[in-house]
């Protein structure tokens, strides 16, 4: 994924999960924001990493993995908010 691509089917799948916010127990939404955040700050330690050492293999594969979990992450939760009726 490209940046905006990225970002895009980030902010997707967060509208969707926040629309379905209400379906979730207090519990689940609470341990998805923590598990988020976590991953949040996971890709901006990768990205700094980056702009230090642009041509790390190790750091620039870090950052795609986690951006991936990230997306498993959020298209999981938003799973959760239709899987109820």
């Amino acid at each position: 994924f490209a940046d905006s691509q990225y970002d895009a089917a980030v902010a997707d799948l967060e509208g969707v999960l926040q629309s379905g916010r209400g379906r979730l127990d207090p519990t689940t939404i609470a341990v998805l924001e923590e598990n988020l955040a976590l991953i949040d700050r996971a890709i901006d330690e990768a990205r700094q990493a980056l702009e230090t050492d642009p041509a790390s293999t190790y750091v620039s594969r870090h950052l795609i993995q986690t951006r991936r979990a990230k997306l498993d992450l959020l298209r999981h939760a938003t799973a959760l908010t239709t899987d109820f009726n």
